[in-house]
């Protein structure tokens, strides 16, 4: 039996119809009506609606050892703790409905980016068919970052590495010095994140798996690497235990290196993973340095 029913149940034992404690409650009928049919009461409003009929329920539980104890369900308490997991049921609620809906979409500009590079590839020798192919990305990867920003559930950690980032003219991150580790696996993915890195001023080291990425941490000559942005599915060593091993050098300050996952879509299983690993944040593909600016600097 959910809330609404409890409230329907009591109402009715009592008496009292639903325009009478819409009235008591202050809703429209309508709405209250509405709430109760669909399920969808807080509990604060349960709370307010069994006080204004003159119901208490009392709450029991039983601990190991049959030990029991009651607890006012109306218990300031016990209330919050009743609205955090009412808000995080929410959250999962709209985090399924906001993927389900977000599928289709994302799926046909993944297509045509995928389409488009096939294409370019296979026509290589005629430059207009190939310019003409490669135009078609930029609409399908704007809707892709669209996606992805809009995403109501993509907050990146923040990290305290970086120190005195600027911002050039026109509101964009410089990183003038910065020494970073570039891991992926995929050739064409490192050339592009390279060449957007350093363009905003860094200096770029690359490695194609986990493995090398920790033999560079740990063998850097001179200064040590200011972060390392890490792919977190390679071959030979994934993202994920290449940091944990970074975290296990026994140089102090190279193992502190800051690791930040670049992924191409972000769980709350792997944000959990990625901490239990030692990472210290997340960027999702495409980079988008300011985006990257804002997890560095926090």
């Amino acid at each position: 039996m959910n809330l609404s029913e409890i409230v329907r149940k009591v109402s009715k034992e009592l008496n009292i119809s639903g325009i009478e404690l819409a009235r008591r409650s202050g809703q429209s009928p309508q709405n209250l009506s509405k709430k109760l049919v669909k399920g969808t009461l807080s509990y604060e409003e349960f709370e307010q609606l069994m006080e204004l009929m003159g119901a208490k329920i009392d709450l029991s539980y039983t601990l190991p050892g049959n030990e029991s104890e009651e607890v006012k369900l109306y218990d300031r308490h016990v209330m919050d703790q009743l609205t955090i997991l009412e808000k995080q049921l929410e959250v999962e609620r709209l985090k399924s409905k906001y993927f389900t809906d977000m599928s289709f979409e994302f799926r046909t500009a993944l297509e045509t980016v995928s389409g488009s590079v096939q294409l370019a590839l296979k026509h290589s020798s005629c430059e207009d068919r190939v310019r003409a192919y490669l135009n078609r990305l930029y609409p399908a990867l704007d809707s892709l970052t669209r996606l992805v920003d809009d995403n109501p559930f993509n907050r990146e950690a923040g990290i305290s590495i970086a120190q005195g980032e600027n911002y050039d003219s026109e509101g964009e991150p410089v990183f003038d010095g910065k020494n970073v580790l570039l891991v992926d696996d995929n050739d064409l993915n490192r050339e592009i994140v390279k060449e957007i890195l350093e363009g905003s001023g860094m200096k770029v080291k690359e490695a194609p798996n986990g493995r090398q990425a920790v033999s560079m941490v740990r063998d850097q000559k001179g200064d040590k690497f200011d972060f390392v942005l890490m792919d977190i599915q390679m071959p030979v060593l994934n993202g994920f235990e290449a940091t944990k091993k970074i975290r296990a050098l026994q140089d102090e300050e190279r193992a502190k290196t800051p690791v930040i996952a670049m992924t191409a879509s972000v769980t709350s299983e792997d944000r959990q993973k990625a901490e239990e690993y030692g990472m210290n944040g997340f960027i999702e593909k495409p980079l988008d340095l300011k985006k990257l600016a804002a997890v560095i600097c926090k």
